[in-house]
């Protein structure tokens, strides 16, 4: 499991923010396709980083975007979409009793523990997607993500729209949303873009959220379950929404989630990006005629790293005499 180093005898000042306001909304001008093309810099979240105790944020273009509401201590993270409920890769997700470690804008350390675990599976829903309770609401200093409205189009505007992407070792990265469908949303790689700013998703970065921006707020629309580019849940479907209702509102009540409208900003960034992706995704009516039936291939899910296998070392034969 890849992980990032924790850098031992660091002193790490109890205010980390470097007379940047903390806890504030990102500018409501704030475009992920101008930052994409401007960003310049490390692409890391944290200047230094630990579990256990304040960490240091990239005072960089990174610090633009509030991603204190993501459980970065371990690699199987958490994203919270209300202060008591996360949301995690069904297939690697935290567990019952297990601590989640978050870290304001300040740097200060918050910890709660996972009180419930309900799986889409345990309701009848479709989705690799399962909603953690806290045992306690998180401070208002950690961001809560608001998720996508419900659209007639059930989000096919967003085809072309940059996204911003996260993964285990707390990089930030940029994708092209390229197929929205079937409460799954995929994303493509804008060649365009340097390399540093587009990462291949492999095992262990499950779970890992990737947002949008809109009014001036980071939207979560899709948790890793694929590799690659990656593909997973769009968390603006209408299944996935009503799912995730149903489960928060059985948890507890008291906390609902909270919805935005995609903004002109990003409908018009997806308008214009969609004309630069290769093959955009675009839903086909059913044929009248049965289609040929052809076996899809296999798709990878990224999930917990393997255990290595224990060698077995089988001792030489002595000669046999004759």
């Amino acid at each position: 499991m890849l992980r990032a180093a924790t850098l031992s005898g660091l002193i790490v000042l109890s205010s980390c923010t470097v007379g940047k306001e903390a806890g504030t909304l990102h500018h409501p001008d704030l475009s992920l396709e101008e930052l994409a093309g401007q960003a310049d810099g490390s692409n890391q979240l944290f200047d230094h980083y630990q579990a256990s105790g304040p960490v240091k944020w990239n005072q960089g273009w990174p610090w633009q975007l509030d991603l204190s509401g993501v459980a970065w201590d371990r690699s199987n993270t958490a994203t919270a979409i209300t202060p008591r409920h996360v949301v995690m890769a069904s297939h690697y997700p935290r567990k019952r009793g297990e601590e989640l470690v978050f870290h304001d804008r300040t740097g200060r350390r918050h910890v709660r523990t996972v009180e419930e675990v309900v799986h889409f599976r345990d309701r009848g829903a479709v989705g690799d997607v399962a909603v953690g309770l806290l045992d306690s609401p998180l401070p208002p200093s950690i961001r809560t993500y608001p998720l996508p409205k419900e659209r007639s189009d059930d989000g096919q505007a967003l085809i072309g729209a940059f996204a911003l992407v996260t993964e285990q070792r707390r990089g930030l990265y940029f994708h092209r949303i390229s197929r929205v469908h079937a409460g799954m949303l995929g994303m493509t790689y804008d060649r365009k873009l340097p390399e540093s700013r587009r990462k291949p998703l492999v095992t262990g970065d499950s779970g890992h959220p990737s947002f949008i921006l809109s009014k001036g707020e980071l939207v979560l629309v899709e948790t890793h379950t694929t590799g690659a580019s990656g593909a997973g849940p769009f968390y603006g479907s209408a299944a996935v929404l009503k799912a995730l209702r149903k489960i928060t509102q059985e948890l507890d009540p008291s906390h609902s989630l909270r919805m935005i409208e995609m903004d002109s900003t990003t409908l018009a960034s997806a308008k214009a990006g969609r004309k630069a992706l290769p093959n955009p995704y675009v839903p086909q009516a059913k044929p009248s005629t049965s289609p040929t039936q052809t076996r899809p291939e296999p798709t990878k899910v990224p999930s917990a790293p393997r255990k290595p296998r224990p060698r077995v070392v089988v001792p030489s034969q002595p000669p046999t005499r004759e």
